[in-house]
Order: C-alpha cells, then structure tokens, then sequence
C-alpha cells in the first residue's frame, strides 16, 4: 500500500511508516475507543470529528488574533491560550504551565508545561508561532533552539517522550542520548487546518492524544508511542530479513538472466577462466546502484524544482516507474529487453558526462555510476521478465501474510548492512549444463573476516572513543584562539578555526566491512561541525546532510580485505553524504581494499633489509632453496643501506603527505571537480619516486609470501634486490589516455619487481604509510574504531571445503576429513592443488605476523587476529590524544598470549577503560 502523507515528517525511525496506514485502518493496537479514555460504545470517527471541529475553531479565532499582532511579536501568549492549549485540552491534556525552570547537572530547562498537573508529568514546550523550532531566537535566550532544548531536557533526564511546538509544527520528540541524527515525528498543523486535511489530522490525533504519552516517569517504557517505537524496530528487523532475501533472489535472478539470453554468448565464453567473482562483482554493484536509485528517489534527492522536468525523469527514467511495473500482479516473459536498455540510459544520465543535468538531475558520477564500472554487463541483455521479478524481489516483501512495500525513505544506510553480512555467506557458482547462476554456502566470511555489528555497540564506541577525541580538539583550538596574541579575531574566524579543526580530524576503520562505525563517525562529527556553522543545538536535516557530507570528504579513511565490502562502504558513504546538486564524494583514496595486517607500517624497515625468516620454509616450499636464501640474505643485509658518501636517494627529496594533501583539498562540488581529483590521484599513484617506494614496500613482503621453489628462483626478491632498487630509474610508457606502465629500466629487476607487484595486487599488502602519507606526518589517526575479525591464522579446513566439497566439510569426525584428504590428488588434482595452495598462503601469512616485527607484542602462540588488530590499531593511531576503540573478545585481558600487550597499555597510560558486553556475539 502506498500511502502519501504530505503533512508528515518522520526522522530518525521513531515510527515505521507503514504504521500510519495500519493507525488510519485501526489495525494496529492502541486503536479502539476504550484505549483513548471512551467508552466501548462511542466511535473514534464521532470523536476526531469533534476535535476537529473545535480545532477549526480555535484556529480561526488564533489567526484572526495573529492578524492584528504587531509584527515584531513573537506571538507567545496567544499562541498559548488561543491555539496550542485549547487543542491539546481537546486532545485529553490538562496543560499546566511551569513557571520555574528545571536545573539538571547546572543547565536551566525552561520547558513551559506539563501534560497535567502532578509529578513527573510528560513535559510539553510551547513558544510562539513567529518563532522557529530548529532555531534560537535572534535574542539569543534561551541558551538552545525549542527542539534542542526540549531533546536535550529528555536525553539527561528519566522523561522519555516529550511534545515541542510552536503552533504551526507539532513534535513528538524521543530521549537518543546514543542517536548522532535528528530523531522526531512531526505534523504540519498549519497545512493541516489550511488545507481542509481531514484525514492527517485523524492521524495527528492518534498520536498526540493524551493516552499515547506516559502517566510519568515510572510507566514510560509500557506507554503507546513506546509500544509503536519498539514495533517499529522489529518491524526494521524483518524489513531487513525480507530485503536480505530479496537481494539474494535478485541476484540470483539477474545472474540466470543474463547468462542465459540468447544474445550474450560473448558472455558465457567468460567463463573458461574463472571468471564467476568477476560476474558476481558486477551484478552487487548493479544492485547497489538500484539501491541507491531507490533510496535517493524515494527521498526526492535527485529531482530539481523544475516540475515538467521532474515530470519526464519519474514518468519516462526513474526505478520508481520500473518498481510500479514489477509491482503489478500480472505479468510474463514476451521477448524482449527494452526495460535493460532503459535502465541503462538511466545509468548514462548519472555517469562522468552528466547528461542528467539537462533534466535538473543531481550529478552522481564517480566509481558507482562511471560508465566503465559494468563492463561485464553493458554488451549485453537481459529479458524485461528477469529484470521485473529481480526488481520486483527489491520493492515488496511479505509480513505477517501482506505483501508491503520496501520504505526506502525510512531504510537506514546501516541496513545495507545487513545485506552484505548474509551475501558473505555464499560465493557465486554457476551451472554449465543450463547456466544457471548459484549462491552457493560457502567460507567467503571467515576467510576475509568481514562482520556485522548491533547498532548499539556501534553507538557505545562512538561515545567513549570518538566523543572525546572531539571535545579535546575543540577545547585545544578554543583555548589557542583565547591564548592567540591578536584580539582582532572576529567570531566569523573563530567559527571558521573550529570548523577547520574538525575537518582535520582523521578517523579510520581497518575492517570497515560495509561501513556501520565510519557512518556513525560521519554523522557525530558532521553534527558538531554543523552545530557550529548554524549556531544549534540540534542543526536542520539540510546543514546536517552538507556537514556530513564533508566530514566524509575530509575526515573517513577505512580498510577492508573484501572488495565487496569496500564497494559496499562507499556506496554507504554516498548515500549518507549525498546532498541534492552535488555529485557523489570521491572516496578512491580513502577507503581502500586491502590486508591490514600485511605490509610495512614504518618505511625505516626497508632500510635494515628483508629478514632472513621471510624465507622459512612453509608448505609447499622447498627446504634447501629455503636454507640457501637464507644464507645469501644475510651477508646482503651486511651491506643494506651503505650509500656512496654524498649519495643522496632521489624518492628521499619527494614530499608524499603533501601531494596527498593537495589531493585532499581539491573541492567536489561539480563532476568535472571530481574527475579532476580522480585523475589527480591516478598520476599521484604513478609518480615515479611514490612507485619506488611502493614496488619496494612490495618487494619487502612479497618474500614472506613467495613460494620457495625453483620455479619462482629467478623472481625471490632478496636484500640485494631492495638494495639496488633503491638506485634505479624508472622510466613511464604510455599506455592510454592518463595511463603510463611504470618499469625500471634494469630488465632483470623488473621482472622481480612486476611479479612482487603482482602478488601484491592479489594478496591486498597494505602499507599504511604510503596509502596515507598525510595521516602519518602528523603520526597517525585522531581516531580508530571497529570490529575486526576474530580468527586463527591457521587453515581450517572444514571452512575451506564448505565452498569446495560438501563430502569433505560434513565428513563425520576428523579422521574422516583427513582420509578424504589424503585422497584428493588422484581424485580431484585441482582442488588438493587449491588447498595446498591455501595452505601456503595461511602458513606464510603467520610468517609474516611472526616474523616481520610488526607485531612484537601480539605474535605470540596459537595467533588471533583479534589481538594482532589490537596492536595494529595502537600503531596507528596518533598519540597522546588520539583514542582506539574496537571490540574484541575479553580474552585481550585474559589469555596467556596477549598478556604482554595488555600489560603494555596498561601500564604506560595507553587504555582508557575495558567494557563487556553481554549480549554480542561475532
């Protein structure tokens, strides 16, 4: 059921839309006569007739008053007595006005009323209609605008719903002491009388009416609006369920879909090499952009105020015409693909070109819209009746036995979430005999370690770490503005310093999965930078969305080992950030795939050489190559980093932190700015001496991660190799428009430098300071959050067949599994090479952890990643006022083998405080 609701605002999830419709057909509990103080024979129709009726009254008596008010009034007093307090009398209140103001923790709380008489009654504000819910008066007092004050009242208080208005617009407002965004249900009252609005006035009636609110403090959490806030959650929570499915069946919808239309046989021919991740990449990333479509549409984000403009794109382009078509009851396959070519014009309007904006369309462009971003499914088609049943599994679910819609006006960024965490369960197969595409069970989620967190924990984190880092740069660049020699300083430039001190701010997640705390952080300092730039308490949804939308320009960085849900996180990123007129943030160099646990955290390691333990043998290796490279490694490490005197290296004279800060300060306010920063970073990437580094960097870990055999003799990088890297030229070809193949110019080296590059490029080596040279001149990041990982380094075998071989994964004991096992060679030689293979990688991955020096602290017995992301998460944060918080299991405390590193934060000041959780399980 659609349902338009144009006086009706509802922020922050405090009610499920779809209520509206099921408190209008009574449906829903709460809704009979009995249940507003009547008696079971009176109609509730007789009844909101009624108040209706007076309302207009009151109304009519309220303007003509306004009328003849001098203009400089504010209108208080008759707001009160004329309109605002004869409705609510009309609602069941009994509003007595409060005199004093409430002192709470040394703050004055003017709230003017109470619902009635008596202690702790439900507190009401009431201010003049000329006077503005979101904003402070021009004369400054009070201290906070009516919605802020009244949020705030409810935040440090035991209250927990509270109405503010000021005649016009009517709030229900919700204690979020842990909500970072504006939370409120809202009716335009004045729309409402104006517009002979029967209907929504029935529905402001039953939900303001004195029986939805507490008695009083005592019977707040058993109240009706409490009742339908806590459904609404659970409503969220299978809403989330139905779309995980309905993404699943998409998928596997538009998957069979496309390889099995006729005209795509160029497609299937993919297939010979593996190319199903390639396939199922590109089918996430046209979901996520039909997502975005969706969720923008349904927000009207993307629609100028052009109307005959808006009329062309929803009639003739937009999702929401394809959603009515996959919404009708009938439909069958016919032949033909014109509702993908649409589609893909659709796409086109969005893209680098920007064609949209002949139609007033916001500009999106960047890695989700790019016009080579599908290049897999762009040549071909699919038939309108797999692309209907695909969209058709996005828009409409089943709850409690009715089909609803999917509200993605109300759908949290988080919730996408979700989505990703179940499609971490399977990986793509597809069927050769009829090409059907398959989501099969598999061990995708723990063998990239990606999780999805309770929003709770989520705000926990947000409070206890990233709050103070705030208050602390706040109070910092407050006092050195007060300590500043010059006076002149206007309060414009002192605004201006703060803002800038927050947009310094740097904040990062090294297992962002699909984004949940980098989004949370995007909104805690996006509000603080807006509370500054509007002077409120509680700043209006538009400068919210602009100061959000440049906190995650300046201030997000994260890290994630699954290209899914690096995907996943930046179009979380944009979809929080977008503001209507802008294009989408460029977010390529800041939120980045990659193992952060493998690579070179401080480039001073180069220096002293590769270690002689990258080349211990490890699975698969071959022992005497293993006990001669370790040999010949040594007497190179004797003569690392011995320059000619005056010898001076040419990458030591390039600044990095700053190229990347030049970068970083190109404005995204225009898509040719973004393609412009986009070009900017590929030639920053290119820059020859940046390279060096890198492939060096590279050249570094790859010998912990190469097999030791003969076959890869001649490409084992050694010391002498970094060593005489550290002289070469690199010489640029170009390749394409923008694009150069960098090689050193020796072709011997080059050969050991492309394959570690390689390596690289498939392991995900991650070295920090070179992916974020400007955080680490200034020694880290401010802030560090998440929910890394929770597993031993070690192969598990059964996970790894789970994808692989049920008959393996469901042996029935161990010995079993390992009888099967044994067994593979002669029976299936490609996967016992697959899982020698994984062997290798898992057991030189511990190499690395054990014997890089990275992790002095944590690479201690049976190893977990949960503590080695502990020690990371400490190396990388800027001291002595940067703060870390992650969740990790209790055992950090505990357990013999991270003994050594609690007690080093412990005892040298580094931890603030260690709280449990009962209730989260990873």
């Amino acid at each position: 059921m659609k349902t338009t609701l144009t006086a009706l605002q509802i922020e922050g999830n405090l009610l499920a839309p779809d209520m509206t419709a099921q408190m209008l057909e009574g449906s829903i509990k709460g809704q009979l006569p009995e249940d507003f103080g009547f008696n079971k024979t009176d109609k509730l129709a007789d009844e909101i007739a009624t108040a209706w009726g007076d309302a207009k009254a009151y109304w009519a008596a309220f303007q003509r008053a306004l009328a003849r008010l001098d203009e400089n009034n504010s209108a208080t007093t008759i707001t009160r007595e004329l309109w605002t307090v004869p409705l609510l009398q009309s609602l069941g209140y009994e509003p007595v006005y409060t005199a004093t103001a409430e002192v709470v923790e040394g703050q004055t709380y003017a709230i003017s009323h109470r619902a009635e008489s008596g202690e702790n009654k439900p507190p009401i504000h009431i201010i003049g209609c000329r006077l503005e819910i979101d904003k402070r008066p021009p004369s400054g007092t009070p201290r906070l605008s009516t919605h802020a004050l009244v949020q705030e009242y409810l935040n440090k208080t035991e209250h927990l719903w509270a109405i503010a208005t000021n005649g016009f617009r009517w709030r229900l407002l919700r204690d979020s002491s842990l909500m970072t965004r504006l939370t409120y249900i809202e009716f335009d009252l004045e729309q409402i009388l104006s517009g002979e609005n029967f209907a929504e006035f029935g529905l402001f009636y039953r939900l303001f009416h004195r029986s939805r609110l507490p008695e009083g403090i005592d019977d707040a959490d058993k109240c009706l609006l409490e009742y339908y806030h806590q459904e609404a959650l659970q409503q969220g929570g299978r809403v989330r369920d139905r779309l995980r499915d309905g993404v699943e069946k998409a998928l596997i919808q538009l998957g069979t879909g496309f390889l099995q239309h006729p005209q795509n046989e160029h497609l299937r021919q993919k297939f010979s090499n593996n190319y199903e991740l390639v396939f199922y990449r590109q089918l996430l990333r046209l979901i996520y952009r039909l997502l975005f479509l969706m969720v923008a549409e349904s927000r009207n984000l993307l629609i100028g105020d052009d109307v005959e403009k808006a009329r062309i794109y929803r009639e003739y382009y937009s999702i929401e015409r394809l959603r009515e078509l996959a919404e009708r009851p009938h439909w069958r396959r016919e032949g033909f693909q014109d509702l993908w070519q649409g589609l893909r014009v659709t796409f086109l309007l969005f893209d680098e070109n920007w064609r949209g904006k002949y139609l007033g369309l916001s500009p999106l462009n960047g890695d989700l819209f790019g016009s080579y971003t599908l290049p897999a499914l762009d040549d071909c088609t699919i038939d309108n009746h797999d692309l209907l049943v695909a969209i058709r599994e996005l828009s409409l679910y089943q709850d409690k036995g009715q089909l609803r819609r999917v509200n993605y006006t109300a759908l949290d960024v988080e919730e996408l979430g979700s989505v990703y965490e179940s499609l971490l369960d399977f990986h793509p197969e597809i069927s050769p005999k009829n090409c059907e595409f398959k989501l099969a069970f598999g061990s995708e989620r723990k063998t990239t370690g990606s999780y999805y967190t309770p929003p709770q924990l989520v705000g926990q984190l947000i409070k206890t770490a990233l709050e103070p880092v705030i208050d602390e740069k706040l109070r910092s660049t407050k006092e050195k503005l007060r300590n500043a020699e010059s006076n002149t300083s206007t309060t414009l430039s002192n605004h201006q310093e703060l803002e800038k001190a927050l947009l310094d701010l740097k904040i990062v997640d090294p297992a962002c999965g699909s984004g949940h705390f980098l989004l949370a952080a995007a909104r805690r300092v996006g509000k603080e930078l807006a509370k500054i730039r509007t002077g409120e308490a509680e700043p209006g949804s538009e400068p919210l969305k602009l100061a959000i939308r440049d906190v995650i320009q300046n201030c997000i960085y994260g890290v994630d080992l699954n290209p899914l849900a690096v995907d996943l996180c930046k179009v979380a990123l944009w979809i929080e950030g977008f503001s209507r007129g802008l294009p989408l943030n460029f977010l390529d160099h800041r939120i980045k795939c990659g193992n952060s646990l493998v690579g070179v955290m401080d480039l001073s390691c180069l220096d002293e050489g590769i270690p002689d333990e990258a080349f211990k043998a490890v699975t698969g290796d071959d022992k005497k190559l293993s006990t001669q490279l370790k040999k010949r490694n040594k007497n190179e490490r004797k003569k690392a980093g011995q320059l000619s005197i005056g010898e001076k290296l040419e990458t030591d004279s390039v600044d990095y932190a700053e190229m990347w800060r030049q970068l970083g300060v190109i404005p995204e306010t225009t898509p040719q700015q973004v393609k412009d920063k986009q070009k900017q970073y590929k030639e920053n990437l290119q820059e020859s001496s940046w390279w060096l580094k890198y492939s060096a960097c590279n050249l570094w870990t790859a010998a912990f991660f190469m097999s030791l055999t003969e076959h890869h003799l001649q490409l084992l990088p050694t010391t002498e190799a970094l060593n005489r890297l550290k002289r070469e030229k690199v010489e640029k070809i170009l390749k394409s428009e923008d694009n150069y193949e960098l090689r050193i110019t020796n072709y011997e080296l080059n050969k050991i430098v492309d394959a570690a590059n390689k390596l690289s490029e498939k392991k995900h080596f991650f070295h920090w300071c070179l992916e974020f040279p400007e955080v680490f001149e200034q020694g880290g990041f401010n802030c560090v959050l998440g929910n890394p990982p929770w597993e031993r380094i070690k192969l598990q075998k059964k996970e790894f067949f789970a994808s692989q071989s049920a008959e393996i994964a469901n042996a029935v004991n161990k010995g079993a599994r390992e009888k099967l096992i044994k067994e593979l060679p002669k029976k299936n030689p490609e996967l016992a090479q697959a899982f020698e293979e994984a062997k290798h990688d898992a057991e030189a991955q511990s190499k690395f952890i054990r014997e890089s020096s990275r992790f002095p602290l944590t690479a201690v017995g049976d190893i977990n990643t949960y503590a080695v992301f502990a020690e990371t998460v400490y190396k990388i944060m800027a001291s002595p006022d940067s703060q870390g918080g992650i969740i990790i299991p209790s055992a950090i405390v505990t357990a013999d083998t991270t003994k050594e590193f609690f007690s080093f934060v412990a005892t040298q000041g580094h931890l603030s405080t260690v709280s449990r959780s009962k209730t989260f399980e990873n």
